[in-house]
């Protein structure tokens, strides 16, 4: 196999391996900072507080948490748009919005003490992840219906898309007293588990 044949197979295989670290890595190191902060309760307070203005360990969980999965998030948005048949664009762009949704939620701070610009910015990301990650799914199962490699994955797909709508309006329109914390990681965690699936079938597949 020619450099020039060979090319597209190793961009695409690092696409993918950006689906599969960019999950694990936010998971690492939400668990670690969260250890490392005082009195923090993983079960009741959000992952935002983490990178709140004067917090300690803040510029670790927004470059390394937030920033850096929104990055990889993006960057496998692309690997799946070259991984499946053509179809419809929304779902890998979904994705990529979500990626960019996590850069603001890294660059725009919430600060304890003040409602400011920079936290309405962050707020306005965080609704970007939600969106894209409700989005994403129902649209990557309808993508994948003409391609073989992909249609035993729609089930999985179309799931995860109705899980994670339903569990985003309990949380904000409901909640769970005490366990705020918990539903939250649960609403990014189902969807972050489905992206590291996808990636791992598209390596597979490169």
């Amino acid at each position: 196999m020619s450099k020039r044949e060979s090319q597209p197979k190793r961009v695409q295989r690092m696409l993918a391996i950006c689906g599969i670290v960019g999950p694990i890595a936010y998971t690492i190191v939400l668990i670690a900072i969260g250890l490392l902060r005082p009195g923090y309760n993983h079960l009741k307070q959000s992952m935002s507080e983490l990178g709140e203005v004067g917090g300690p360990n803040a510029i670790i969980m927004n470059t390394v948490g937030f920033i850096l999965l929104g990055a990889l998030m993006i960057a496998f948005s692309l690997g799946l748009y070259r991984g499946i048949k053509e179809g419809s664009k929304i779902g890998p762009a979904s994705i990529a919005m979500s990626g960019a949704g996590w850069i603001a939620v890294g660059l725009f701070h919430v600060d304890p003490n003040t409602v400011n610009t920079s936290a309405m910015l962050h707020v306005m990301g965080a609704m970007l992840v939600g969106l894209g990650f409700s989005v994403a799914p129902f649209s990557i199962a309808r993508r994948s219906r003409k391609d073989d490699r992909w249609v035993s994955y729609r089930p999985y797909s179309l799931a995860t898309g109705l899980l994670t709508a339903v569990l985003g309006l309990i949380f904000i329109f409901g909640g769970i007293e005490g366990w705020m914390g918990a539903l939250q990681r649960t609403v990014v965690g189902v969807p972050l588990l489905w992206i590291e699936v996808m990636a791992i079938r598209l390596l597979r597949l490169s």
